[in-house]
């Protein structure tokens, strides 16, 4: 089974804050975007042996084919997820390489029937032990751990919807620096796409994050049109997931120990400072999917 996959399957089950299954690509499927099988193709599917996990399967298809299988197809018996994890890929997936990423295909996929997701990949592309991605699952899991409400968060959101919910429809796509152990980690940091398919140096983009030694953390949507009018631009402004998301990197970074930037100060000063935030409630089971190449 692919390390990353393994790595983060292995700390999920460590920290033991959720119920997860597993549904992969059979094998490597890199640049497959968001390509699903159709034209009468029988997808097969076998199970996996992942310890910790409820159930594993892995799928001869693309990474959006196991998500969209996982979620609707007749393989797992709970097919009601919290929120959808894919990764931890080799390679990062920063700028234009979310095109052709499966990775980000696998969460979109999620994304596309209003289920959280997470894209995580690590930029190493040497990484072929599990041990090479457990800083990359250390830092996954925390965010996945806010997301799903288990962490308290230093900021305050508005009554309404579960943190989770604030992001449904989104991907949240996480790059994460090449390192040996958590603290060689600056932290997360909110970045923009780079427009590049190369390294780009840009400050305050995805690509620069990871070269300074942060996590990237970037706010993927589902449309790729232009806004033709400033009207139009103004309405795609979402203030409320992005006060979400920087509550969940807020909460993610506290439980590890490290910092959190590039979060503007007018989002900080929106969601305010909740230093009296309760203890997590008795946590109740989540289920999962995660999906990466096997």
């Amino acid at each position: 089974m692919a390390p990353g996959l393994t790595a983060l399957a292995a700390a999920i089950r460590t920290e033991g804050f959720c119920t997860f299954v597993v549904s992969a690509p059979s094998g490597e499927r890199s640049a497959q975007s968001h390509c699903i099988t159709v034209g009468g193709k029988h997808l097969h599917a076998w199970e996996l042996p992942v310890a910790g996990a409820e159930e594993a399967w892995a799928v001869d298809g693309t990474p959006a084919d196991s998500t969209m299988l996982a979620m609707y197809g007749p393989l797992l018996r709970n097919r009601s997820f919290n929120l959808v994890v894919s990764g931890i890929n080799r390679g990062d997936n920063c700028g234009l390489h979310v095109i052709y990423s499966g990775t980000v295909g696998a969460a979109r996929e999620a994304a596309c029937k209003d289920v959280p997701a997470l894209a995580v990949s690590l930029d190493n592309y040497a990484a072929r032990s599990e041990e090479q991605y457990a800083a990359a699952a250390a830092y996954t899991v925390a965010m996945m751990k806010a997301v799903l409400g288990v962490l308290p968060s230093p900021l305050k959101l508005a009554a309404g919807p579960s943190l989770a919910a604030r992001l449904a429809g989104h991907v949240i796509n996480l790059n994460v620096p090449k390192a040996e152990a958590v603290v060689d980690i600056q932290g997360y940091q909110l970045a923009w796409q780079a427009g590049s398919l190369r390294s780009d140096a840009s400050e305050g983009c995805d690509s620069a994050a990871v070269q300074q030694g942060w996590v990237a953390v970037t706010p993927i949507g589902l449309r790729s049109d232009v806004p033709v009018t400033a009207e139009a631009a103004q309405q795609r402004l979402q203030p409320a997931l992005m006060q979400a998301l920087a509550a969940a990197m807020q909460a993610a970074a506290a439980s590890l120990g490290v910092a959190v930037r590039g979060v503007p100060e007018e989002l900080l000063a929106a969601t305010g400072s909740s230093a009296a935030a309760a203890a997590p409630t008795e946590l109740q089971p989540e289920a999962v999917a995660v999906g990466s190449a096997v």
